[in-house]
């Protein structure tokens, strides 16, 4: 499964140790220049391919008091045998009972219904077995319900366009359309639908659905991954008013607490946000290049994902804001709709950056700042007041920072 993927506010700050940038970096933030709404950050869980989260390791995973990290997406496997559905549903309980959405993925059909009567080694789903797929999925989406579990968001299948010796199944563009046209009616309402979740964001998979009426029509979010590719922008998806969805990725299975590697992460995430994706999602939350490590720790993977993860909250609106106000400093900005606003800042130099902000259209009374660095896990770095809609604060060298209003 994984061989394949390594594809009195006021504060004085005294910097007279600090190696400062010269010249300061602008920033200007505009509340009324909307993009996309933000529906959450996550991770997978998947018991029965890896050991299944503990329920301190599920709490600190999807609660958001200190020391956890706020994660509002958990993505699971719907086992192609309904005897093995009970395993999910512990971690899937707890991950809804503190808010978390539920994103449902098949790897494959039941065996039966495909054309090389195997789980393993892709295979296509026959025309025949719609019917009883659908069936399978709706199983799915009402056993976890019953269970006060219920599936937010349910995928037609995972990486189709993979074609491994594990459990798999080859879906093609036209596949997905003639699948929803057929069955899309039956899919139930209350769900978001989800495709075609493809290894690289290929739109020859995405595409057809989105050119096709009907098709269209029985899917609410084009979902992909980003093995092989950076986070790009989808302007067909958007125009045909489908959310956009990163649904798995990890950059590389090193140490997760490799601090180097988790400013990659860092990229990322500002790199997803710009590409107007309204949820990133993280493969396996517990694993040596996890989120959380094997021992259950947050990782320094985890601790940049909490950066976003923490503060900015599900229903929450990414807002226009300077992307690169410096060389190496990345910068996104989001808001609720009660008028708070969360700043993200990447700063992938080895220096202090001065960063002059503006705020346009809107204004805060403060903003408090939170650093995860090579030193620092979302430590609290001071208050900022915000006078006639500006603020001045320095962004720690090669860290991960976010600013947050009072």
């Amino acid at each position: 499964m994984e061989m394949k993927k390594l594809l009195g506010i006021s504060t004085v700050f005294l910097l007279s140790s600090m190696s400062l940038s010269a010249v300061a970096g602008s920033v200007y933030v505009n509340f009324n220049a909307e993009y996309q709404e933000i529906d959450g950050f996550g991770g997978m869980n998947a018991p029965g391919w890896i050991n299944d989260l503990t329920s301190a390791q599920a709490t600190t995973a999807f609660g958001n008091g200190n020391g956890q990290m706020g994660l509002s997406i958990m993505r699971m496997r719907i086992d192609p045998d309904s005897n093995q559905w009970y395993r999910q549903v512990p971690v899937a309980q707890i991950a809804h009972s503190y808010g978390a959405k539920l994103l449902a993925t098949p790897w494959s059909p039941p065996a039966y219904m495909k054309t090389n009567n195997n789980v393993n080694n892709g295979g296509k789903l026959k025309k025949e077995h719609y019917w009883g797929y659908t069936d399978h999925l709706m199983d799915f989406t009402h056993y976890m319900a019953g269970r006060n579990a219920p599936i937010y968001a349910l995928s037609i299948q995972n990486e189709p366009d993979w074609h491994p010796n594990y459990e798999s199944c080859d879906w093609s563009g036209a596949d997905f359309v003639n699948y929803l046209n057929s069955q899309g009616s039956r899919l139930d309402s209350s769900l978001k639908i989800l495709a075609p979740e493809s290894l690289g964001f290929n739109p020859a998979l995405s595409d057809p659905i989105l050119n096709n009426y009907v098709a269209r029509n029985h899917v609410d979010i084009i979902g992909g991954h980003l093995y092989g590719v950076k986070p790009k922008n989808y302007p067909l998806a958007l125009q045909k008013g489908k959310k956009l969805w990163m649904t798995e990725h990890y950059t590389d299975n090193e140490d997760a607490n490799n601090w180097n590697k988790a400013m990659d992460v860092g990229l990322e995430l500002h790199q997803s946000m710009v590409a107007n994706y309204s949820a990133y999602i993280w493969w396996y939350i517990r694993r040596s290049y996890g989120l959380l490590t094997e021992n259950g720790n947050i990782s320094k993977r985890g601790y940049v994902m909490s950066q976003y993860s923490k503060f900015i909250r599900p229903g929450d609106v990414r807002i226009a804001a300077t992307e690169v106000p410096e060389s190496n400093v990345y910068v996104t900005a989001y808001k609720n709709r009660s008028g708070k606003l969360v700043v993200a800042v990447v700063n992938r130099s080895n220096s202090h950056k001065e960063l002059k902000f503006t705020l346009q259209n809107g204004t805060v009374g403060s903003m408090t700042k939170y650093v995860t660095s090579a030193s620092k896990n979302v430590s609290y770095g001071g208050k900022y007041a915000v006078s006639n809609n500006r603020f001045t604060a320095y962004a720690d060298p090669w860290s991960v920072l976010t600013f947050v209003s009072e």
